[in-house]
């Protein structure tokens, strides 16, 4: 017995769903904005970040330091700062630091040497948690404050045991790579952050004026830390 072969079924083809169309068009419109944005913003954008994974870096490599460092009884401290650009900390005898601000001592906590700009962290520790013969406990108070702006009647943070700033792409009142310091910014809050003699420090949201990335040691961070490490109480 003959059997008729019917012929495949055939489809219309098939277009873009309204849905797809949509989709595609969102992601076109991203990747031609990504596009437009200046390439100096672009660069802008990523150094920032590179600054801000950074200063992370920095405050664990801090944290790391204290874990490891201790005094005769068991006691943490954290480094001095660097003050002649060789990255290691500047204690020329035992006990306080003999400068409470300088640049992250790089050498000592296995990092980079400057941030994106080519400037040098800026680092102050106070006195109570940076002495190597005393150490610190869970009583010992920092005596930095961060705040919103240069007047300090908002503060951030208080009691902060460590300060860490990178001075942003204008790097007015940095460190530099070559061994001396930037001209200081004209800008009150960011003269707040280069000032050696300043226990107060400003982090905000950066304007045409203030570009500082500013981190710091949160004082209850660090006590917790010690203790899971075993150096305190």
């Amino acid at each position: 017995m003959l059997r008729a072969v019917l012929p495949a079924p055939t489809f219309p083809p098939r277009g873009f769903t309204l849905v797809e169309l949509a989709i595609v068009m969102f992601i076109v419109t991203l990747l031609l904005g990504g596009m437009l944005l200046p390439l100096s913003a672009q660069q802008d954008i990523r150094y920032n970040g590179e600054a801000d994974k950074s200063l992370v870096e920095i405050r664990e490599a801090l944290i790391g330091f204290a874990a490891s460092h201790s005094v005769a009884d068991g006691k943490p401290y954290l480094p001095c700062p660097d003050t002649n650009d060789d990255g290691v900390e500047d204690r020329p005898a035992p006990g306080n630091c003999p400068t409470q601000e300088g640049r992250i001592p790089w050498v000592d906590l296995g990092l980079g040497r400057t941030d994106p700009w080519n400037n040098r962290f800026r680092y102050r520790v106070t006195p109570a948690f940076s002495n190597n013969v005393t150490g610190f406990v869970l009583a010992s108070s920092g005596t930095l404050r961060v705040c919103t702006d240069s007047t300090c009647a908002t503060n951030i943070a208080n009691n902060v045991p460590a300060v860490i700033i990178s001075h942003g792409k204008n790097g007015a009142g940095a460190f530099n790579s070559a061994g001396g310091t930037n001209t200081p910014s004209s800008d009150a809050n960011e003269l707040k952050n280069s000032t050696d003699t300043e226990s107060d420090f400003v982090s905000k949201t950066m304007d045409p004026n203030y570009d500082d990335l500013v981190t710091w040691l949160s004082p209850n961070i660090l006590f917790n830390r010690m203790v899971a490490a075993g150096k305190l109480p």
